[in-house]
């Protein structure tokens, strides 16, 4: 069998399941390297084909790697709800690569709770809670997953109008308007 960093060492990825099977046995979710997320980045997200720094964890569906997600300091000194920057921690790339109907929202809410739980404060003063968690999602997407995400606390926090990064490379995504979507820790 020929090996695929892609799909978790497999030459083909496992199979989708249909709208109805319950997923919630099959999908888990660990800690992966960045450079098996960025992978997974190069190979299949759909506009920004590279990572961040940060914790990933790698989503399963049947033993197999079919996604990425990326957890990273928040990138900006802005406070968000009486949140301080320090206190908030982003999504910073989500990356499903099977058309299984809600695997991406099963995954999110996997991750979510492993992150809250295992992350280590090393990055901030010992005594600064995680209080927030940010995302942005391109506005002409639904943020279904986050939608679907509503009992987790996930809800819609306004608009932010697309604008180029100072301190890094602009890509295309940087010019389109995003959703802002916000959950209390």
């Amino acid at each position: 069998m020929s090996q695929s960093p892609v799909y978790g060492g497999f030459a083909t990825p496992p199979p989708s399941y249909p709208l109805g099977v319950s997923i919630a046995d099959k999908v888990g979710v660990k800690r992966i390297g960045r450079r098996t997320a960025d992978r997974m980045y190069q190979a299949h997200h759909s506009y920004l084909a590279r990572g961040r720094k940060g914790y990933h964890y790698g989503v399963y569906l049947d033993g197999q790697l079919v996604g990425a997600i990326t957890f990273d300091a928040w990138p900006s000194q802005s406070e968000i709800r009486g949140y301080k920057s320090r206190e908030i921690k982003e999504v910073a790339r989500v990356c499903i690569a099977n058309d299984t109907p809600n695997l991406a929202s099963c995954a999110m809410s996997i991750a979510q709770d492993r992150f809250v739980e295992d992350r280590p404060d090393n990055d901030d003063a010992e005594d600064t809670p995680l209080s927030l968690l940010v995302t942005y999602v391109r506005e002409d997407y639904e943020g279904s997953m986050f939608a679907a995400l509503r009992g987790k606390g996930w809800e819609r926090d306004g608009h932010s109008t697309g604008h180029a990064p100072g301190n890094r490379q602009k890509h295309e995504i940087h010019n389109w308007d995003k959703e802002r979507w916000v959950c209390e820790v």
